[in-house]
């Protein structure tokens, strides 16, 4: 699961093991089996502008290689944090205290996947979550559309525009499928 920006001027712009990078929308669309489109109903023109320019910013720097790694103990350790009986507040509390010691200080300077795109709107004014982005994971982002439970405090939901691209069923499951 890898998130992008999709800048409007055909490009995506994405944060991937090679680093932030521009790619052309068919370039992105040939290389994905599966493309689902969420955004932000608050997005404007200048909104745009800023997401596109801090995309451009940042194209070429590395990826947050040591931030994604860290990501797995992480988000092991902060499901005592996430018990049905601990109320918002303090779960917040909790992922955030854990972050600061099995995080500690990461680079700020690269990006992972989801870090960029949560910079990105937070660039734009338009921040979906209070949390620090270095502690988003990708699943985390993907829990922030509306309808579903976030596993951090949300600012803002993001509503699903719908599938722009599904992975074709191959012709053997579909005669599966059909068989009585």
């Amino acid at each position: 699961m890898t998130h992008r920006l999709l800048r409007g001027d055909g490009q995506f712009a994405e944060a991937v093991g090679a680093g932030v990078r521009l790619r052309s929308t068919q370039e992105y669309m040939d290389g994905e089996s599966t493309i689902v489109a969420f955004r932000h109903p608050g997005v404007g023109d200048e909104h745009v502008a800023a997401l596109n320019a801090f995309a451009q910013q940042h194209a070429g720097k590395k990826y947050n290689t040591a931030g994604i790694v860290l990501q797995a103990p992480f988000s092991i350790g902060r499901q005592y944090c996430e018990l049905p009986l601990i109320p918002g507040l303090v779960r917040d509390y909790c992922i955030r205290g854990l972050a600061a010691i099995q995080l500690g200080a990461i680079r700020n300077d690269r990006f992972f996947c989801s870090q960029f795109v949560l910079e990105a709107y937070r660039h734009a004014r338009l921040p979906l979550t209070t949390a620090d982005p270095r502690l988003i994971s990708p699943a985390d982002l993907l829990h922030m559309r509306e309808g579903d439970v976030p596993s951090v405090r949300t600012e803002q939901t993001l509503q699903y525009v719908g599938h722009l691209k599904t992975a074709p069923m191959p012709s053997d499951e579909m005669a599966v499928g059909m068989a009585d």
